[in-house]
Formats: structure tokens, C-alpha cells, sequence
């Protein structure tokens, strides 16, 4: 009895050591936590934006200001904002782990990211919420999914460890 109960423990054993949920599975994946958690303490809120243009007579190119234009700069960047988290979002459903920073303004601020291709990668964007366009009021630069993901002559990584960053200020507003 005691022989045949040590063989049957002994087959349960080897069963259970074959088994394993990882290797059955063949899925690893990374669950990303979203940026906008980590955004407002980086960038500032609609709030913050809306009190400084309140200060502010004109934009970067000389031109005046009115109470509607500040309304609307102010809407605008919290929508653009908005716009780059749900980028971000919508990437980590897709896999996406570089998005390339679009400049199509012609402001002599965001010059830089005219001149060559930024990108960011998701592991950036998580450490660094900071680097999400729009860099000031009025901004229209954008993050825009790269799924090729393959390293590029004309593209620009940030340099995550040697900061600050290549960033416009946000004290800055254009018309929009």
C-alpha cells in the first residue's frame, strides 16, 4: 500500500511540473498605465493656462489678444492634450511603442521639431508625460503613431537621460 500511494504522489508531481500557464499560453504582454494620471503634474492644467493668458497681451507673432482668443487658446490646449492621451491610449491597445512628433506650425518656437523628426517612445512618454504635445497655448504640434518601430536615420530620439528637453516653453501662446 505504502509503495503504490509514494508512486501515484510521484506521477502527480511530474504532471503538475509539465504544466506550466506561461509557457501553455505564449503571451506576454504589458499592461501600460494610461499618461493622463501622471499628466497634470508635468503640464499644466486648463486652469493654469486660462490664468496666464489672462496676463498676457499678445501672442508670439505681435498680435493682440482678445478675451475670446485667450478662451480659445486656452480650449484649444486642453483639447490638443486631450488629443495626444487618447494618441497614447489608443497606441497601447495597438501595440504601438513610438509615436513621431508632427510640427505643422510655422512658429519659430517649435523650429526644432521642423528641422528633424522627433519621436518618443511609450517607456518616454510613460517617465516623462512632460514631452506630450502641446508644448504652450496655441501649439498645434501632435504625436502620431509609428508602428514600423524600426530605428531610422531621420528620426531623433529624445534624450530621456541627459535633459532638459528640447521643449518650447508653455509661457508661450499663439492665435489659434
Amino acid at each position: 500500500v505504502l509503495a503504490l500511494y509514494i508512486s501515484l504522489q510521484k506521477k502527480e508531481d511530474v504532471e503538475e511540473e509539465k504544466v506550466s500557464v506561461i509557457h501553455t499560453s505564449g503571451i506576454y504582454s504589458v499592461i501600460r498605465k494610461s499618461p493622463r494620471d501622471n499628466v497634470h503634474p508635468a503640464k499644466p492644467t486648463k486652469e493654469a493656462i486660462a490664468g496666464f493668458l489672462g496676463t498676457v497681451e499678445k501672442d508670439l507673432n505681435g498680435d493682440e489678444l482678445t478675451e475670446t482668443d485667450r478662451q480659445r487658446a486656452a480650449a484649444s490646449y486642453a483639447e490638443e492634450l486631450e488629443n495626444s492621451i487618447k494618441t497614447v491610449e489608443e497606441g497601447d491597445r495597438n501595440g504601438i511603442q513610438r509615436f513621431v512628433v508632427d510640427a505643422e506650425m510655422d512658429s519659430t518656437v517649435c523650429q526644432p521639431f521642423k528641422e528633424k523628426k522627433y519621436f518618443l517612445t511609450r517607456e518616454d512618454v510613460y517617465r516623462h508625460p512632460e514631452l506630450l504635445p502641446p508644448f504652450f497655448a496655441g501649439c498645434r504640434c501632435r504625436i502620431v503613431p509609428d508602428p514600423s518601430a524600426v530605428p531610422s536615420n531621420d528620426l531623433v530620439h529624445y534624450r530621456i537621460a541627459s535633459g532638459p528637453f528640447p521643449l518650447p516653453g508653455w509661457r508661450n501662446v499663439l492665435k489659434v
